[in-house]
């Protein structure tokens, strides 16, 4: 059995959540062979579980947060010794900063910059970038910053590397040498870069920013965009995914030359998933809610069509259940029935408990069934 969950945001991540799953489906088939795999499409853990997946080796780099603060991030480096993997979230992410420390106007992707850069010293050609959990809004100028780009004002002075900062450009200095590391990022949203639709008035708001916040926020970004197209040449604002990670994408792109892959196909071709799921003949998955963001193309979702695609059942083990899931799945159960769960209830579920006992029920029912179609 296949047993590939993403993470039960808040409680679990990918790979503890496999593990409660194996655990109560050993307790109905104590003898079954189990590969486990946590599913990753560029947020939270995505270096960390891609470069685990595919067999690489993960080093550790001392670096800064979203907010300046010292800490020390994963990123990996796959067997061919050339390709690294590395994830904004781990150095820039909105998970590392206490709630009233959250405000995209002051947050940075300097740090992941640092990440970065200590990849191409290992001799890195090629970059893997994941773009989900981001604290951030600066266009991707702070990672730039720290790879010898500058961002400067009427007056010549380097502007903040941060949301707020943009505000004040007037001009952009490519550094001597560019970078001739070919870089890939996985990313699954399509917002421009301003705009409506744009990084700032899409999720500026769930990184800690007010309604005045994310409209100064949206200018500075349509700044950068005039700037980079006057400069450089470039008029990619408008690109879908721009506007990923508070204009991380379209910093990448513009900067670097960087293509814009879905995370979830990123994973699927570095880890093999097409073999794996062959070689086995059921697949379990998971996630903290299934809900209507799923269907648009979430792990669990996408690796449940791609089992269907192999002609493997899939069954499905969530948190809550929101929408009702399609015929995807042979089996489905919510450890929550409901509307939102409570403290006590996430606890539990942190622990894993409901989630085994969930896997150790669907197995017995499972085992039973076969037992009787078989009398």
């Amino acid at each position: 059995m296949l047993v590939a969950p993403d993470k039960f945001k808040g409680t679990l991540t990918g790979e503890q959540a496999a593990r409660a799953i194996v655990r109560g489906l050993r307790r109905a088939w104590p003898r079954a062979a189990f590969t486990t795999l946590a599913l990753a499409d560029g947020g939270e853990g995505f270096a960390r579980i891609l470069t685990r997946a595919a067999g690489g080796e993960l080093f550790r780099t001392r670096t800064r947060d979203a907010i300046g603060r010292p800490c020390r991030v994963s990123w990996g480096l796959l067997r061919d010794g050339r390709t690294a993997v590395l994830d904004l979230a781990s150095a820039s992410g909105l998970a590392q900063l206490p709630v009233g420390l959250r405000d995209p106007r002051h947050t940075s992707t300097a740090g992941t910059g640092v990440v970065l850069r200590r990849a191409l010293a290992a001799g890195a050609t090629t970059l893997i970038i994941g773009l989900g959990g981001s604290a951030t809004n600066d266009g991707g100028i702070g990672l730039a910053s720290a790879l010898g780009w500058r961002f400067v004002n009427r007056r010549g002075d380097d502007i903040a590397p941060t949301g707020a900062g943009l505000l004040a450009l007037d001009r952009i200095v490519p550094p001597a040498a560019r970078l001739r590391a070919r870089v890939i990022v996985a990313a699954d949203v399509d917002n421009p870069l301003f705009g409506p639709r744009g990084a700032a008035f899409q999720f500026g708001p769930q990184k800690g920013a007010g309604p005045a916040a994310v409209s100064s926020l949206d200018r500075g970004l349509r700044r950068l965009a005039e700037v980079a197209r006057r400069d450089l040449g470039t008029d990619l604002a408008r690109r879908p995914g721009a506007g990923a990670a508070g204009g991380v994408g379209f910093g990448l792109m513009t900067f670097f030359g960087a293509t814009l892959e879905p995370g979830f196909e990123l994973f699927r071709r570095s880890v093999g998933l097409d073999g794996l799921i062959a070689r086995h003949e059921l697949v379990v998955t998971g996630e903290g809610c299934f809900d209507i963001t799923s269907l648009a193309g979430k792990g669990p979702y996408r690796l449940a069509q791609l089992a269907h695609e192999h002609g493997r059942p899939v069954w499905g083990l969530f948190g809550r259940v929101t929408v009702r899931p399609t015929g995807l799945f042979e089996n489905v159960h919510a450890l929550v029935e409901g509307g939102q769960p409570n403290r006590s209830e996430l606890s539990r579920a942190a622990h894993g408990r409901r989630l085994e006992a969930a896997a150790t029920k669907l197995g017995t029912a499972a085992r039973a069934k076969d037992s009787r179609e078989t009398m």
